[in-house]
């Protein structure tokens, strides 16, 4: 007989429980409580916090997704931006609905927004203020005025942007 499926509507603690425990025992990833949720591909690890309520579920789908999409290490903000994006679109239309679940669109689009505005702000040039572009892994260049900066992860911590060259005086 087929597992019943779980709906968020009017979701209770316990079909919360039932839901966790059927998705742990579902896919073979290490479940490790923790503060935040993550995901590790190099120890097959999904980091979470205590599964309280139906968005701790759309979380936990959307870290499962980073493992089932094979993500891992990127090289530049965008690919960042690119694997939170298709592992929201997988969790969202093959994962959740094996579960009986429906993510809501806001919740993704508002955790998709913190990553752009994350990108954003690395790529604001500490000399000028306009934007530039990253040339490596957390080295970005200003397109208006030259200067070059390293920015440090600042996924989970505060952004914190290093000249990698003194100020120079305009000559204009």
């Amino acid at each position: 007989m087929p597992k019943k499926p779980f709906c968020l509507v009017a979701i209770t603690m316990s079909d919360i429980n039932k839901l966790f425990k059927r998705l742990t025992s579902d896919y073979a990833y290490t479940f490790i409580l923790d503060d935040a949720f993550s995901w590790s591909a190099s120890s097959d690890e999904i980091k979470h916090p205590n599964i309280t309520d139906p968005e701790h579920i759309w979380s936990l789908l959307h870290e499962i997704s980073h493992a089932e999409l094979g993500h891992s290490d990127f090289d530049t903000d965008v690919a960042l931006l690119v694997m939170e994006a298709a592992a929201w679109q997988h969790a969202a239309t093959q994962v959740a609905p094996l579960y009986d679940v429906r993510i809501s669109p806001d919740y993704i689009e508002d955790h998709l927004d913190t990553y752009r505005r994350w990108l954003h702000e690395r790529s604001r040039c500490p000399r000028c203020s306009q934007n530039g572009m990253q040339t490596k892994t957390k080295i970005y260049s200003c397109l208006h005025c030259r200067f070059l900066w390293r920015t440090n992860e600042a996924r989970l911590c505060e952004l914190r942007r290093l000249k990698l060259q003194p100020e120079r005086r305009s000559l204009v």
